[in-house]
């Protein structure tokens, strides 16, 4: 089975890439305090989606070799719900959903049951 990162292994990554005040530039050490609260307020939401996609992935008995695409349609999902909303969010997760059923194999109804989780329900596409 894939290990997936969690919010331990992306904090300590953090951490080693940013040791000390001898690597980090004057600015960076100015805001560091800043920068370390908006890095983990900013990642919990991802490392979260990833767990929920892991959740349905095993679920479902979605080989451990395919869970990768599941986990990357989670990240998108969750990238798109940040910058988006109402209709615009909808066709967005309506083409990702598109996108990875056609160009990956992605099963449809794991990708349904992943929005439903994450976003609370499954868009359905407009009418003719």
């Amino acid at each position: 089975m894939p290990r997936v990162r969690g919010i331990l292994d992306r904090v300590q990554k953090y951490e080693l890439k940013y040791a000390d005040a001898t690597t980090m530039s004057a600015r960076i050490t100015a805001v560091k305090e800043i920068m370390d609260l908006r890095y983990e307020a900013a990642s919990s939401p991802i490392v979260n989606v990833v767990e929920v996609v892991r959740g349905i992935v095993e679920a479902q008995g979605v080989p451990s070799g395919l869970h990768g695409m599941y986990y990357a349609f989670g990240e998108m999902l969750a990238k798109a719900m940040f910058s988006h909303s109402g209709a615009t969010l909808e066709k967005e997760v309506l083409g990702l959903k598109a996108y990875f059923t056609t160009a990956f194999g992605a099963d449809a109804t794991v990708l349904d049951a992943i929005i439903t989780a994450v976003l609370g329900y499954v868009p359905t596409p407009p009418g003719p």
